[in-house]
């Protein structure tokens, strides 16, 4: 989870400067940084990415949110207390 949370903070941070993802960005981004550093000490290791077209960045930011609210999903899942059988039905369930 560790590794993922990483590549989408590289992700967020990439689309930060778009100006139709800044509002986004803004908002998710400390919430991912502080996550990050909660989890872990390491340093995160820039990858070299290539330059964003004008065309790619609606499809990006786009593409980025929707990957970052199903690893949301997927954290809230594995990090929920009780049974996760019970996760779908609302509040988490505690456990016994």
């Amino acid at each position: 989870i560790l590794s993922v949370l990483t590549g989408y903070i590289s992700a967020v941070e990439r689309v930060s400067g778009f100006q139709s993802c800044s509002a986004f960005a803004s908002k998710v981004k400390p919430v991912m940084q502080k996550l990050h550093k909660d989890m872990s000490k390491c340093s995160i290791s820039k990858e070299e990415t290539e330059p964003i077209l004008d065309w790619q960045e609606a499809l990006l930011c786009h593409y980025t949110m929707d990957r970052l609210f199903s690893f949301s999903i997927l954290t809230a899942r594995v990090f929920a207390v009780g049974d996760p059988t019970h996760h779908a039905e609302g509040s988490a369930q505690t456990c016994l």
